[in-house]
């Protein structure tokens, strides 16, 4: 782990700083809670709250459709919105981090990196990938939800939200005033497609409720293209969508007659700071 993402981190429990000794976290308060990191590459500082998140399954199928390269113009579009928008020397954070692809892409660029994810399975792929692309000495894994951030307060120079929730008051702690936050999310006819083989009736997606109000909205950018999925990453591509969660078996069954599927991939990227106080 480098400097500046050690000297960012903290406590989850006391809020102290957390310092390496070992193989361990250990923080600075008179508990001096330890965290020991997993031989895959992370550390679990979710002290209090459920796991969730991807299954072992769920993980394994998203990391390998990923990396099939169907959603790569999406990657390179925030890798190069991110390099318009935040200096060379700088800490990310994706905060809701998944099995890592976008965070690789992304913090290559970047001096250090956190990622935070509630899925130990993710979490797992992605200590093992990051080190595979020799970026484990600058990026760190951590099992923390996005609303409490194992970071100190205005350390952060970009904050990423892909597909993730995004958690204003927390993003405005941990950000520096002039810092960004860069968030990705499903278009309007994003999957349509896919939509059409699982509903009778296709509706077009809303725009996400939670951005942030509390930060300065610098840019938009629409990107969509479309993509030809082979039938074996059809049904993995479906596990990737809120639509696993609440389409019945019957209508999920139709996903693996078809031997391909082309399907409309539509995306909504935006860019805020927080304005220096």
């Amino acid at each position: 782990m480098n400097d500046l993402l050690g000297a960012a981190l903290r406590c989850p429990l006391c809020g102290e700083p957390l310092a390496v000794v070992g193989n361990s976290l250990v923080c600075a308060g008179a508990r001096r809670h330890t965290y020991d990191m997993a031989r895959t590459g992370y550390v679990n500082l979710n002290t209090h709250l459920p796991k969730s998140g991807d299954t072992a399954e769920m993980a394994a199928a998203r990391q390998a459709f990923l990396r099939r390269g169907y959603y790569a113009p999406l990657a390179d579009a925030l890798v190069r919105t991110a390099q318009a928008h935040t200096p060379d020397t700088s800490l990310l954070c994706d905060a809701g981090c998944g099995e890592g692809y976008y965070t690789e892409a992304v913090g290559a660029g970047f001096a250090a990196v956190l990622g935070a994810d509630l899925s130990k399975y993710a979490l797992a792929l992605a200590g093992k990938s990051a080190k595979r692309a020799g970026l484990a000495e600058k990026l760190l894994y951590t099992a923390a939800s996005v609303y409490d951030l194992p970071l100190t307060g205005s350390t952060c120079d970009c904050v990423m939200s892909v597909f993730a929730p995004i958690a204003a008051e927390e993003v405005f702690r941990v950000l520096k005033p002039g810092g960004v936050l860069l968030t990705a999310a499903a278009g309007r006819d994003h999957l349509t497609e896919l939509k059409a083989v699982l509903y009778d009736t296709v509706i077009p997606n809303d725009t996400r409720r939670d951005y942030p109000e509390n930060l300065a909205l610098l840019h938009t950018e629409n990107l969509r293209f479309t993509a030809d999925i082979a039938g074996g990453d059809i049904y993995p591509l479906f596990t990737m969508t809120p639509y696993f969660y609440r389409t019945k078996k019957e209508r999920a069954a139709r996903l693996s007659a078809l031997d391909a599927l082309t399907v409309t991939l539509d995306f909504e990227l935006r860019v805020y700071k927080k304005e220096s106080c």
